[in-house]
């Protein structure tokens, strides 16, 4: 992977940076899963949802991909970015900041076309004669496109390739390592310069510019989820995921959570998260951070290849906090397990459609199992949300910590 020559786009995320050979490899993938299922098309209709237009052709936002059994790949632009994609008319590209003319094909067999009506879309994949495609994410398919295919391929079949692509597309290359260890080595660098950002008599507000400049001068795209959550005095219930009121000024014994989710070179994500505390912990704060260190831990630790799900490790992880007097937030509505990619939410994910598949080794899990400090003297029924957040390489060995930052709650 080259640097050199690579300008960041606005100063906020680098450029294209994997290699023709890391394209064609994830199209070659595609086309041995359409072998597999007997296929000779495949559509990704939607593309843009699971990022199948970044990981296929190196640039977002497309309105859907085509690959053909021959090794062809057809990126469809949106009708309303052609101008900004192709150069045809008088555009003023001045307007596109760092933008070239034209889409550059990332590999051979890589085409981009405006967007075209159904039926002439249809014509471009009924010329291959399939008898069966595949689609990935098939609800996305419109029904003017799914007209046309079967006016012109009577008899044509369709099947579902969704999963197959994406744990394929979960298990990362070692272009995509390096780049998700550049990502988490420039989040690092401004992570490890949060006890001078977080000082008395500063805002929430001057904490999270100071931690958006950093991110963006070091090529990430800022802070994609997250910045400083402040939760007030320490031993005081805080509401939910605590106030992100950005006027809230830091006094002593307050405490904030801080959580990074930012991508980096490649646009590839890492994500996590830490407890900071101004002055000595309670005893009741104390406990209640390291209960959640323990929980996320717990997790952690089962991470391995060819053994369990991410739903089994959710279960697991409950019966732990289960027996060690602690709830586990409900599962519904809180995806705490899922792996990263250009898109912050990728395949494999809890509460989703990967959910029971054995883990695979080098694929990316973001973990924060969310546990519940409670608070007897004021309400027995009050809880209050703790959890901690990292993101791991599964290896042979077991899940690889990408931060490098200790879980420990970070005493200022």
């Amino acid at each position: 992977m080259n640097y050199y020559g690579k300008n960041m786009v606005c100063r906020y995320e680098q450029v294209e940076l994997f290699s023709p050979a890391e394209y064609r490899r994830r199209i070659d993938g595609v086309v041995e899963i359409m072998k597999r299922h007997g296929t000779q098309a495949v559509v990704f209709p939607e593309c843009a949802e699971e990022t199948y237009d970044h990981y296929l052709t190196g640039r977002t936002p497309l309105d859907l991909v085509i690959v053909l059994e021959d090794g062809r790949c057809f990126g469809v632009l949106y009708s309303e970015l052609d101008e900004s994609g192709l150069p045809q008319g008088p555009t003023d590209y001045g307007r596109y900041l760092m933008q070239r003319q034209a889409y550059e094909a990332p590999c051979d067999g890589v085409e981009f076309l405006n967007r075209l009506p159904d039926e002439r879309l249809a014509d471009l994949i009924a010329a291959a004669r399939p008898g069966r495609i595949g689609l990935v994410l098939p609800d996305h398919l419109n029904a003017g496109l799914c007209d046309a295919l079967t006016a012109r391929l009577p008899g044509v079949e369709f099947a579902d390739l969704t999963l197959d692509a994406a744990l394929f597309k979960a298990v990362k290359s070692d272009e995509e390592v390096y780049a998700v260890r550049q990502s988490a080595a420039a989040q690092r660098k401004v992570f490890e310069a949060l006890p001078q950002m977080l000082r008395l008599g500063r805002s929430v507000r001057e904490v999270d510019r100071e931690i958006a400049y950093y991110l963006s001068e070091l090529g990430c795209s800022g802070v994609v989820h997250g910045g400083v959550h402040y939760k007030g005095n320490m031993d005081t219930p805080a509401i939910g995921m605590g106030g992100r009121n950005p006027d809230a000024v830091l006094r002593p014994s307050d405490r904030v959570f801080v959580m990074f989710e930012a991508n980096g070179p490649g646009h590839q994500h890492v994500a996590f998260g830490r407890h900071f505390v101004f002055g000595e912990p309670s005893e009741a704060y104390a406990g209640a951070i390291a209960f959640a260190i323990r929980s996320h831990q717990f997790a952690v630790d089962l991470m391995k290849p060819d053994s369990l799900t991410l739903a089994q490790i959710a279960v697991k992880t409950r019966k732990f906090c289960n027996r060690n007097g602690y709830e586990l937030m409900e599962r519904v509505g809180w995806n705490w397990m899922h792996s990263m990619g250009a898109y912050y939410y990728e395949q494999y994910s809890l509460e989703d459609y990967s959910e029971d598949e054995p883990l695979r080794s080098n694929i990316l899990l973001h973990c924060h199992p969310v546990t519940y400090r409670t608070y007897p003297d004021i309400d027995p029924n009050l809880r209050e949300d703790q959890f901690i957040l990292n993101t791991y390489l599964v290896t042979d060995q077991g899940a690889q910590d990408l931060s490098g930052i200790p879980l420990d709650l970070v005493i200022l």
